[in-house]
């Protein structure tokens, strides 16, 4: 075993196989609406927990991709499901979540701390059979987000 900690990974980069997963986002607003329909292409089963939805999670609900339960979370949410999102704008909530998907073996994404997080989002993409997620450890999105975008005109001049 190596004690050296610069050579340690805080997130092990993996795919997961989600289709019919149960997966749950607590959040209806921007970054809970992005996670949830990350989700859903994934072929997870969706359900987001909020009082409020964007346009679009609404519209995406109204479609039949996912499923809302419009109430504030409680534990019982977490019953049988897979993966949680927790992306609330109330970070002692966002908190609560992380420790109670924690201690039921639950896998969890803390949308606002890295720290917290068992899981983590990369800044995905997709192009043709070939998919890359850019990482940076929950540190730097905006960063990760820029990357992604060269290996996409990377990959566009390969393949052009």
């Amino acid at each position: 075993m190596n004690d050296d900690c610069s050579d340690t990974l805080r997130f092990l980069p993996v795919a997961l196989d989600l289709r019919d997963k149960r997966c749950l986002v607590v959040g209806g607003g921007n970054v809970g609406t992005r996670k949830a329909i990350t989700l859903a292409r994934a072929g997870a089963v969706v359900t987001v927990v909020s009082p409020a939805l964007s346009d679009e999670l609404a519209q995406r609900i109204e479609a039949g991709q996912m499923r809302r339960l419009k109430d504030s979370f409680r534990e019982g949410h977490l019953e049988g499901v897979f993966l949680a999102v927790a992306a609330t704008d109330d970070d002692a909530q966002n908190a609560t979540i992380v420790q109670l998907a924690t201690r039921r073996g639950v896998l969890i994404c803390d949308a606002s701390s890295a720290e917290r997080s068992g899981v983590i989002f990369g800044a995905l993409l997709e192009k043709g059979d070939v998919a890359v997620a850019v990482f940076t450890g929950g540190r730097d999105p905006a960063l990760a987000r820029r990357t992604r975008d060269r290996i996409a005109n990377l990959l566009g001049e390969e393949r052009g």
